[in-house]
């Protein structure tokens, strides 16, 4: 028949034994047991929710879950992860990170970015866990002893032989059977000794008497025809017993020195006081139990250890789902209007609608995208391969003192090389906002609802993208609006977004700018009045263009050259939208391709369409406006 026990701490079940044994009337009650062994102790250590302790106790089935020692760590600002320190009794890190991976693989935990088993023999157990930024580390952390082995159930079966016949049994009588089986073991185990000591002097007692009358039995002995003749005169002239008799005719001759007789009369003293002592223990019951709680104590001296596993009760587990961890959070922060500003440098910050403070200039404040919101807000980032990856504003860091908000890379997993091109909020109230028009490398344009990005799954695609290509451009684009697309042949086509139509996030767009080999767009935004195209080539020549230049040509087109190139191949990057506060990121004079910390104003004269660019003093890296 099945048995399943779990193990105990063995200083907590001596203190319950001893109960048992000093308080026999009337016995202890199993709440009284349970203050001395409030359940379970793992080698593995972990936790014991007391959700069914009391009943396996008390009738010896029952069940309660164990959970793993994890704690939620801050990794950055904006990014929480999870340590696993400690694992339910008899699960292996590897079962856990291959169930969590596998979560991962079908979306099932999409809050989780990493997993990593590190543990070695110096620091132990180690489990690593990193989380998407801005996730709740307390919301995960349940999820995970929902889905994976961090939490498992023991169920408690115990069955033992009682006098042969399978019974279950709860706490108490284990208990009482394991003193029951004490005391018998210490009775049978004094009897036994008793019975060796008495044999042991009654060999001591013959071999005294023989020295005490060394002379006949030696001459008994050479007297002799063999050892029987010997054995049995000894017996009938000495009044010895066959055994000792034997015993004599045995002995050594070294025996006969008077040290020897000493030694035999102080082992005869000693093994009368042992068998008094033995014959006490057998007559006392009481001294039988005293001698159980004394060895017990010896080996829980020896043997014992402190307590690894922790007892909880469901209410003091720290669980929360996403859902409340989301609304704690809104609870803890007023919602007010706030603007959020995405830098040059992949920065995003939240302040207030006034702006913040005025500080320092530096690179950190060239803003490429401003949108309004509020602090229980959301955010969708959208980026150079198409996905998008949702935020809260409060993820944000605020632009005060000498901080300018939190790297992007913190707030979203982005891959090597891809960069947040734009950030979307949801549209407020009854208001309905134009679509997103996404531009890629290879000249493809899409249209979509902004409903339908904020409705993709986290670090899911908008826009399905050819192998190579990516986007490389994100903005609002009304039916109405105009869009300029520039290559990096310094080729620009001009044509209506109401010609490409709005899809849904699986498609992957329609043509929009005919492209000569090797050339890729660069640029591309909508054309107001007010509009200028900034073109920056690999020569460190730029140019600045009126949109107006440009004539409206329908989609699908190659467009009209912008500059000419003399000693230029290609260009660089180029900036389509407003002038008005637009300023220049340049590189360091001794080192051109790392930014000067300080921005400059854009003085780049404006030029007729198919002029050739100037040189510029130092290179132009980007383009954006103030924050202040």
């Amino acid at each position: 028949m099945a048995t399943n026990m779990a193990p105990h701490n063995l200083r907590e079940i001596t203190e319950a034994i001893r109960l048992v044994m000093t308080k026999r009337r009337p016995k202890p009650t199993t709440a009284e047991l349970m203050a001395l062994v409030p359940g379970p102790d793992f080698p593995s250590g972990g936790i014991v929710v007391d959700d069914g302790l009391a009943e396996a106790y008390e009738t010896g089935r029952g069940s309660f879950r164990v959970r793993a020692t994890a704690e939620v760590v801050q990794l950055t600002r904006a990014r929480e992860g999870i340590v696993v320190t400690e694992l339910p009794y008899q699960v292996g890190p590897e079962r856990v990170v291959s169930r969590i991976q596998e979560l991962m693989r079908t979306d099932k935990l999409p809050m989780v970015t990493d997993v990593k088993n590190t543990s070695d023999r110096h620091t132990g157990l180690r489990i690593e866990i990193e989380l998407r930024p801005g996730a709740n580390g307390r919301a995960v952390l349940t999820e995970l002893y929902r889905q994976t082995p961090l939490e498992e159930t023991f169920g408690v079966n115990n069955v033992v032989l009682v006098e042969g016949v399978p019974t279950t049994v709860g706490l108490y009588d284990l208990c009482q059977h394991y003193v029951d089986h004490r005391l018998e073991v210490v009775r049978r185990r004094t009897e036994f000794r008793l019975e060796k000591a008495r044999r042991r002097l009654h060999l001591v007692e013959g071999l005294l008497v023989a020295l005490d009358a060394i002379d006949l039995v030696v001459s008994i002995i050479r007297s002799s025809q063999d050892a029987t003749e010997a054995r049995d005169r000894l017996m009938a002239e000495l009044d010895l017993s066959e055994v000792q008799a034997v015993h004599i005719l045995d002995m050594q001759l070294r025996r006969l020195t008077a040290l020897a007789k000493l030694e035999l009369e102080t082992e005869a003293g000693e093994l009368r006081t042992r068998i008094d002592d033995f014959e006490k223990i057998l007559a006392s019951e009481q001294r039988r139990r005293t001698i159980v709680l004394k060895e017990l104590d010896e080996l829980t001296e020896k043997y014992g250890t402190a307590r690894r596993t922790r007892v909880l009760t469901p209410d003091q587990l720290d669980d929360v789902t996403l859902e409340q961890a989301m609304a704690e959070e809104i609870a803890n922060v007023a919602d007010e209007p706030c603007v959020v500003t995405l830098s040059q440098s992949g920065l995003l910050g939240r302040e207030p609608v006034d702006g913040g403070r005025a500080g320092t200039f530096g690179r950190h404040d060239v803003l490429t995208a401003r949108v309004g919101t509020t602090t229980h807000g959301q955010l969708w980032l959208v980026t150079s391969r198409g996905r998008v990856c949702p935020t809260t504003v409060m993820a944000l860091g605020e632009v005060t003192g000498r901080s300018r908000g939190t790297a992007v890379g913190e707030l979203a997993p982005l891959d090597k090389g891809e960069e947040v091109l734009s950030v979307v909020t949801a549209p407020a109230g009854g208001d309905v906002p134009p679509p997103l028009m996404l531009v890629t490398a290879q000249g493809v344009m899409k249209r979509l609802t902004v409903e339908e990005v904020c409705g993709t799954p986290a670090a899911k695609p908008c826009i399905k993208l050819k192998p190579g290509d990516k986007v490389v451009a994100v903005f609002p684009a009304p039916d109405s609006a105009e869009v300029v697309t520039v290559s990096s042949n310094a080729q620009a086509m001009r044509c209506g977004a109401g010609t490409v139509a709005v899809q849904g996030r699986g498609a992957g767009g329609v043509a929009g700018m005919k492209l000569t080999d090797g050339a890729t767009v660069v640029a591309a935004g909508t054309a107001d009045d007010d509009t200028i195209v900034l073109t920056v080539s690999d020569a460190q020549t730029a140019k600045v263009t009126d949109a107006a230049e440009i004539p409206l040509k329908g989609r699908a087109t190659g467009g009209l050259r912008l500059t000419k190139f003399r000693t230029e191949s290609q260009l660089d990057w180029a900036y389509v939208g407003p002038e008005e506060g637009l300023l220049v990121v340049v590189g360091q004079a001794d080192n051109p391709t790392r930014p000067d910390p300080k921005a400059e104003p854009l003085t780049v004269p404006h030029t007729a369409r198919d002029l050739a660019s100037k040189a510029t003093k130092r290179r132009f890296l980007a383009v954006g406006t103030g924050r202040w």
